[in-house]
C-alpha cells in the first residue's frame, strides 16, 4: 500500500479520534469491563486498541494483538469459507442434497442442500433439543443424530430463513467427512493458517493469561460468567479470537488469492441468499450481506456467547474492516460499529473528493 497524503492522513486522523470518544462514551456507559478494537483501511491497521481490564481483579489490561475473546457465531465466516474451500477443491458440491453426505437421516424430511443449509434456509430450528449451555453439556454426535430423527422443521427448506446453529453443526459433520479431519484441525488447514490467523483458538475452557476473563451484569453487580463445554459447537462458535485477528479475516475479502484461486468462491459465499418467495434475506453463506442505516453496503457477522459479544464488519466499498470485542454479554455492538463506521466513511469520502 502507498502511503496516505497529508491530506488523507489528516481526514483518518480526525475520524480516529471521534471514534475513540465514542468508545470511552460506549464503554462508561455500559459499564465495559475490557472491549478491544481494531480498524483497518486498505489493509493497514489505523486503530488498534484496548480499553479496560483483561481480568478486573487482577487489574491485566486489554491488548487487541494478543487478548482473547469469545468470538461466538463469528465463527460461522471461517466455517462457510471452510466450505467454500472444499467446493472450489471439488471435496464437495455445495448444491448437493445433505443425503449425498449423510445418507443415514430421513429423505422426506431432510431435502436440502449445503448451499442451503449454510444459509439458514434448511428450515432447521435454532438449536436442537437436549442441547446445553453450560459446563454440562455432554451432547455428541450420536445424540445430534438422534435429534435430526426426532426434532421438527420450523419450516420447508427455502420458504424462510431460520438462523440455526443446528444447521452449522450439520455442516460440522459434513465437513470433517470430507476433510478427514476434524472440524478445528479443517478451519485451520484451510482458513487460518493461510491467513496468519495465530490467535485464533479453539474454546477448551483451559486457562490461559492472554485469555480474558468473561462477565455478566446480575442484580447491577458484575460477576464472572460460568464456564461452557463446547462439545459439538465448534462449527458454529466457541473460538477465542484477537481483535486483530478478526481483521486478518476481513482483509480476506480484499486479498481472496490468500485462501482462493480466483474470486469467485466469495462472490458465491457473499451473493444475499433468495427465498422462493423471491425475497432477499440478507445473508450468504456463514455471513451477513446487507446494508447500515446509514445505506453503507457491508459484510460480516454479529457473535453473542457466554459473557462476550463480538462483531466483525467488512465495508467492501471503502476497503474498510471493524472489528470489536467485549468481555460481557451487553449491550448489544451494532450501533456502536455503525456510528464508527459511519464516521470513517464520510471522511473517506472526502479523501476521494480531494
Amino acid at each position: 500500500m502507498c502511503p496516505l497524503n497529508a491530506v488523507a492522513q489528516n481526514y483518518l486522523d480526525k475520524a480516529t479520534a471521534i471514534s475513540k470518544k465514542k468508545i470511552e462514551l460506549f464503554c462508561k456507559q455500559n459499564d465495559i469491563p475490557g472491549m478491544a478494537i481494531s480498524i483497518s483501511y486498505s489493509g493497514k491497521f489505523i486503530l488498534s486498541e484496548g480499553v479496560g481490564f483483561a481480568d478486573l481483579e487482577k487489574k491485566i489490561k486489554v491488548n487487541p494483538s494478543s487478548t482473547k475473546f469469545r468470538i461466538a457465531s463469528v465463527t460461522k465466516i471461517i466455517t462457510a469459507l471452510t466450505l467454500m474451500k472444499l467446493n472450489e477443491l471439488d471435496s464437495l458440491n455445495i448444491d448437493n442434497s445433505i443425503h449425498f453426505y449423510l445418507d443415514n437421516l430421513p429423505h422426506d424430511k431432510y431435502n436440502f442442500s449445503l448451499r442451503q443449509l449454510a444459509g439458514h434456509l434448511s428450515g432447521l430450528k435454532r438449536n436442537p433439543s437436549k442441547e446445553r449451555w453450560d459446563s454440562y453439556n455432554t451432547y455428541s454426535e450420536d445424540d445430534l443424530y438422534q435429534s435430526l430423527k426426532d426434532d421438527d422443521l420450523d419450516s420447508k427448506p427455502g420458504v424462510q430463513f431460520s438462523y440455526s446453529n443446528y444447521g452449522y453443526k450439520v455442516l460440522g459433520l459434513i465437513i470433517e467427512k470430507k476433510c478427514h479431519k476434524t472440524i478445528v484441525e479443517c478451519q485451520e488447514e484451510y482458513i487460518l493458517n493461510k491467513l496468519n490467523m495465530t490467535n485464533t483458538i479453539p474454546d477448551t475452557g483451559l486457562f490461559s493469561p492472554d485469555i480474558t476473563n468473561f462477565y455478566l451484569k446480575k442484580n447491577g453487580l458484575i460477576q464472572q460468567a460460568p464456564y461452557m463445554d463446547c462439545k459439538l459447537k465448534y462449527a458454529q462458535g466457541c473460538h477465542l479470537s484477537t481483535s486483530e485477528d478478526l481483521i486478518h479475516l476481513g482483509n480476506l475479502f480484499f486479498q481472496p488469492n490468500l485462501v482462493f484461486n480466483n474470486i469467485r468462491p466469495l462472490q458465491i459465499m457473499t451473493k444475499q441468499q433468495v427465498l422462493f418467495s423471491g425475497s432477499k434475506t440478507g445473508y450468504g453463506l456463514g455471513i451477513i450481506s446487507t446494508k447500515d442505516m446509514y445505506g453503507n453496503s457491508f459484510l460480516g457477522h454479529n457473535g453473542l456467547e457466554n459473557g462476550s459479544r463480538a462483531i466483525l464488519r467488512v465495508y467492501p466499498k471503502y476497503n474498510l474492516v471493524i472489528s470489536i470485542l467485549i468481555n460481557n454479554q451487553e449491550p448489544p455492538l451494532e450501533d456502536l460499529i455503525t456510528e464508527i463506521a459511519y464516521t470513517y466513511i464520510e471522511d473517506l469520502k472526502k479523501i476521494k473528493k480531494d
